[in-house]
């Protein structure tokens, strides 16, 4: 390691410069380990593929082997009639950095004496970029991240610049993904689902020409709020697993909005015949309405726990106002979500007969 440290305590540059060359160190030990892995991921599969190892014979006088790999030239795709022939040499942009000088597994038709078109699974042709950095680029969208942070984040990543076209091909290469997954049976059906609606504002473009702090030309921005309608799927089975099965942006939470989004569901397979039991709801009467018309009386319907108690909560700031019933606020909150703990309904009823009976004298208006 040549990193020097001092006896005293680092600061400013010199604490910056040293975490600077922990991380390049780490990271090139990273690459020095990924490189190899990444051949051997491709030697592995290429060994399947053939359905023999390095240096076993062919075996051409036997049954056909017939694999999703074709030859370039005559279209051959048995495996006995295939070589392997060397390596060629790649570079690819990966989360850990630049990678230089892969080798990569190459195949021979003894038909033709052409190369064989090899598809890796874990190894796209032609692209530039690894699937983690795909993924990452399309987490970041869905955090509402902007072109140039990603573009900016990347470039600093793989040290070379990254243009926004690019990542915006990236982007784009979801939306049939999205519409696909939305059509997909649900196989494992939850026993509980949640519904729910996410508020957020969504950033768009006007007509309206502004100039910059460069004095460049920009489309004016306007915020507009939108809802993300969600379905989350919980398992019962001890597992604690738990899945978003589908989700929908909507200009709001009416009735309109709901009802396609809910019977999507239904035709995909949510069902009770299929394994669920409950769905989970807050108070918003439209998204009752929906459910009603698609699940009518088949499942068990809960109002959430968490938007009971953030009603209570709300209310006990208007009560209990002021630094001084801080603590009171937090009794009362504790003593409310006791009710949810409850072994049987009877348990149930009477702890919220005995929340009812404390804070009743306490509060203004009646609980």
């Amino acid at each position: 390691m040549s990193i020097q440290f001092v006896a005293g305590k680092l600061k400013g540059e010199e604490r910056k410069a040293i975490i600077q060359g922990v991380q390049k160190q780490m990271q090139e030990a990273a690459l020095g380990a990924i490189k190899p892995r990444l051949s051997e991921f491709c030697e592995a599969e290429l060994t399947v593929k053939l359905g023999r190892g390095k240096r076993e014979p062919r075996r051409v006088g036997g049954q056909a082997r017939e694999i999703d790999w074709p030859c370039g030239n005559c279209g051959c795709r048995d495996a006995n009639h295939f070589t392997r022939d060397g390596h060629y040499r790649r570079a690819l942009e990966t989360g850990w950095g630049h990678v230089e000088g892969l080798q990569v597994p190459m195949l021979e038709c003894q038909c033709c004496g052409h190369d064989v078109i090899c598809h890796y699974t874990i190894l796209e042709k032609y692209r530039r970029f690894w699937l983690d950095l795909d993924q990452q680029v399309l987490f970041g969208s869905g955090l509402c991240q902007s072109l140039r942070h990603l573009s900016q984040q990347w470039s600093a990543l793989l040290g070379s610049s990254v243009g926004l076209r690019t990542i915006n091909d990236r982007i784009n290469q979801i939306e049939p993904l999205r519409r696909l997954a939305r059509g997909e049976p649900i196989v494992d059906v939850p026993a509980v689902v949640q519904f729910d609606g996410i508020w957020l504002r969504e950033q768009t473009q006007t007509e309206t020409i502004k100039l910059d702090k460069r004095q460049r030309k920009r489309k004016k921005r306007k915020g507009k709020k939108v809802v993300v309608l969600v379905a989350l799927g919980l398992w019962t089975d001890g597992s604690g697993k738990r899945e978003i099965l589908d989700w929908q942006v909507a200009d709001g939470e009416s009735k309109a909005a709901w009802e396609p989004f809910v019977h999507r569901l239904w035709k995909r397979g949510l069902r009770p015949e299929k394994g669920l039991q409950a769905v989970i709801r807050d108070g918003c009467g439209e998204l009752g309405e929906a459910i009603a018309w698609v699940y009518g009386t088949t499942v068990l319907e809960q109002r959430c726990i968490f938007h009971q108690l953030r009603n209570v909560a709300d209310k006990c700031r208007e009560e209990l106002k002021g630094e001084a019933n801080k603590e009171t606020r937090k009794q009362l909150m504790e003593q409310a979500s006791t009710i949810y703990q409850a072994e049987s309904a009877q348990e149930a009823k009477q702890r919220l007969a005995a929340f009812a009976n404390t804070w009743r004298a306490r509060t203004r208006h009646p609980l």
